[in-house]
């Protein structure tokens, strides 16, 4: 869970950056979109072998949910700001003589149900992309995907162990996913 928390936060701190330049930047974002189209397109596993050869087993994981939930949490930044209607972003020009203040008082607030429900949408994926990194990699840190890996090769017949760290990880990511849920539906409201 620490590893995806790792992954998750420098993915927040990248789309939050990029987002908000993309969001009142039109050529930035146009720059950015055939980047973002690539990351969520290309496949999850040859990342994550390109990132256990650049940084090794242990922060292979990390780099990969990066890599997974930052195109999902920029998109939801930059929707919520594209989703801001016309009339305030005119009110904004006209009356707000500090685009500073306006982007945190006003703009923010209100791309902030979109970027909710991209922060609730990813999260359990990335929870599932981590584990998933774990288990490619045989991280030597302590997670669900090492457990996995190491039973793997313990005894590659008995697969009891497996299914039950793979238990384990179906309830953790239900209950993110279930909390995930009412996250989008409170914002959605």
């Amino acid at each position: 869970m620490l590893r995806t928390l790792e992954g998750f936060g420098i993915a927040l701190l990248g789309a939050a950056l990029l987002g908000i330049l993309g969001a009142t930047i039109k050529p930035f974002q146009v720059i950015l979109r055939p980047t973002m189209i690539v990351f969520k397109s290309a496949p999850t596993a040859a990342f994550v072998f390109l990132f256990f050869v650049l940084f090794g087993g242990k922060e292979a994981p990390i780099f990969v949910v990066a890599l997974l939930a930052l195109p999902i949490l920029y998109e939801s930044i930059v929707a919520g700001f594209n989703n801001i209607p016309v009339e305030i972003e005119d009110s904004l020009k006209v009356d707000s003589g500090n685009n500073i203040r306006g982007l945190f008082k006003i703009k923010i607030p209100i791309a902030m149900p979109f970027f909710m429900v991209g922060l609730a949408s990813s999260f359990a994926l990335s929870l599932k992309t981590e584990i998933m990194a774990e288990i490619i990699t045989g991280s030597t840190n302590m997670g669900l995907g090492t457990a996995i890996h190491a039973y793997r090769i313990i005894d590659a017949g008995d697969l009891t162990p497996i299914f039950a760290i793979a238990l384990i990880a179906i309830i953790i990511i239900l209950i993110v996913d279930l909390i995930g849920f009412f996250v989008k539906k409170h914002f959605q409201k």
